[in-house]
């Protein structure tokens, strides 16, 4: 062999090294990460009275609301743990097409009715990332799994009033959420081809667990979905659009429901 096939196999060497073997997360590396956004979500699925479903759409429960959230992450390693919420509400009031009870209240057809639902979560996420399955040096493309698993409190409340006949109704429950689950980070420099935005990153997760009334009343399931596109315009700045979804599906002391917030969300996420 030659001197200038050896240097050409040589340089063709270190080129391709970076792409086995991803740069190593310092031991010492840590920062904090604060989001904050607007998700427009809507209440879908149903109430349960006397084992009889009544559709959130049915007590004019269903419009899109402006809930503002947000998250505290502390990222150490591989390691995140995160601190989040939100607070929905949301009116209705129309005129009943079909008669229907809730929570021991008759509407009958052609009554007119108020009611509202509200919906508060605050708890944490706790995730490791276990493996980084593909890395490329030429634009930094990085691949990563992870899982994890999360704990919060929420409490949800009904209310009902049929204005027609004066009769009310609300309804209290508060409950915990366990879930375990996984997702993945998907990121990659854009700088060169888009220079507004540095790098772009595609997450998603999914888990699910144990709704927990907090008092009398029956364990059900709890599901959480979310996906996301963040663009970071500097090295510590970024935002991001996306969708979510929380489900519970329980029978509670006061209140039994099958539902879900699900929507579009955006936001602004800061690293320090």
């Amino acid at each position: 062999m030659d001197l200038g096939s050896l240097a050409l196999s040589t340089a063709l060497l270190l080129d391709q090294a970076p792409t086995d073997a991803p740069p190593a997360v310092q031991a010492d590396a840590f920062h904090l990460e604060l989001t904050m956004e607007l998700w427009m979500p809507r209440l879908t699925g149903d109430f349960t009275d006397e084992g009889v479903l009544v559709d959130v759409s049915e007590v004019d429960l269903h419009e899109s609301e402006a809930v503002f959230a947000g998250a505290l992450t502390l990222v150490h390693d591989h390691l995140r743990v995160g601190l989040r919420g939100f607070s929905f509400a949301t009116e209705g009031a129309t005129t009943a097409d079909e008669a229907f009870t809730l929570g021991g209240v008759t509407v009958a057809a052609g009554d007119h009715f108020v009611s509202g639902f509200s919906w508060w979560s605050a708890g944490a996420e706790v995730s490791y990332e276990i493996d980084r399955p593909y890395w490329n040096a030429t634009n930094d493309t990085d691949l990563s799994l992870f899982v994890l698993t999360s704990l919060d409190v929420h409490s949800i409340s009904r209310d009902l009033g049929d204005s027609t006949t004066g009769q009310s109704t609300s309804a209290h429950e508060p409950f915990f959420t366990l879930n375990v689950g996984g997702g993945f980070r998907l990121g990659f420099d854009t700088k060169s081809t888009f220079p507004l935005l540095r790098r772009i990153e595609i997450s998603g997760e999914a888990a699910v667990g144990a709704a927990v009334p907090a008092g009398d009343g029956e364990i059900g399931v709890s599901t959480d979905v979310e996906a996301q596109c963040t663009g970071w315009l500097s090295n510590t700045a970024a935002i991001y659009f996306g969708y979510r979804r929380v489900g519970v599906s329980f029978d509670g002391e006061e209140l039994s429901l099958t539902a879900s917030l699900q929507g579009l969300r955006a936001g602004f996420r800061y690293e320090f």
